[in-house]
């Protein structure tokens, strides 16, 4: 599995740094609106753990998903003593027909797990059947136009990197593997979910904070840290300002 390679170091790299800490902040805040303690929430591509080990701190009981064995053991290790998160292996582009059939309260896949599914039809076909009626789903998935990324890096002369959003793809390489990386739009999901979900709620999640091959920049300038949050806060409500964030924030309801 190529994410097998992060596995050791993405805590370091990516969880435990100032932004994304704030990023996942504002993520936490939106699962209160989404579910109670006692529901049963289906997370996928859970990484090392962080999510499930919140949501089941929250009384809420966690099935926690990875095509990971090496990310799946990182959590394992990080939640022996969650009670309430448990952790099973799932690969996102080959879904098991009879497995994971409990009436799940939610769905919940953050930082750009959808972004490597091939197919979100195929996807929201087996999600439906398993998500209670009124149940939601809520996925953070890169946009189609990060306006940072593009700049940051036709500013180093890498446009293969600028614009690899725009192109509608690229591909993740690591340990001898490729994984397919897909840019959908707030529209597209939308529509790709339409038959057995409706949207409630889009915001964006980084539209002034750069994307992760960034942080540092900003990070080692509190003052710019500090400003760019406020920032961030004040203007991420605004829809229409969602697809040129790194990732959106996209909420559903199942019907």
């Amino acid at each position: 599995m190529a994410f097998d390679a992060l596995a050791p170091t993405y805590d370091q790299t990516f969880t435990d740094t100032q932004i994304a800490r704030w990023l996942r902040g504002r993520v936490h805040a939106r699962f209160h609106h989404l579910w109670q303690p006692g529901n049963h929430v289906l997370e996928l591509g859970c990484g090392t753990g962080e999510d499930a080990r919140h949501l089941a701190g929250q009384g809420i009981r966690v099935t926690a998903t990875d095509g990971s064995e090496k990310m799946l053991q990182v959590a394992r290790d990080k939640n022996q003593h969650t009670p309430l998160a448990e952790f099973r292996h799932l690969d996102l582009n080959r879904l098991p027909a009879t497995d994971f059939m409990d009436n799940y309260d939610g769905v919940v896949a953050n930082f750009g797990v959808i972004n490597c599914v091939n197919d979100l039809s195929d996807l929201a076909d087996w999600l439906a059947p398993r998500v209670k009626i009124g149940g939601r789903i809520a996925f953070g998935v890169m946009s189609p136009w990060c306006l940072w990324e593009i700049a940051w890096n036709a500013a180093h002369l890498d446009f293969s990197t600028a614009t690899r959003r725009i192109r509608g793809g690229s591909t993740f390489r690591s340990n001898e593997t490729e994984i397919r990386v897909h840019y959908p739009s707030p529209r597209r999901l939308r529509q790709r979910f339409s038959s057995y979900f409706r949207q409630t709620h889009l915001e964006g999640l980084g539209i002034l904070l750069p994307p992760s091959g960034a942080y540092g920049v900003i990070e080692k300038r509190p003052r710019w840290l500090g400003l760019l949050t406020n920032l961030e806060s004040r203007i991420a409500g605004y829809e229409r300002l969602a697809r040129f964030a790194d990732h959106y924030w996209i909420e559903l309801i199942r019907e």
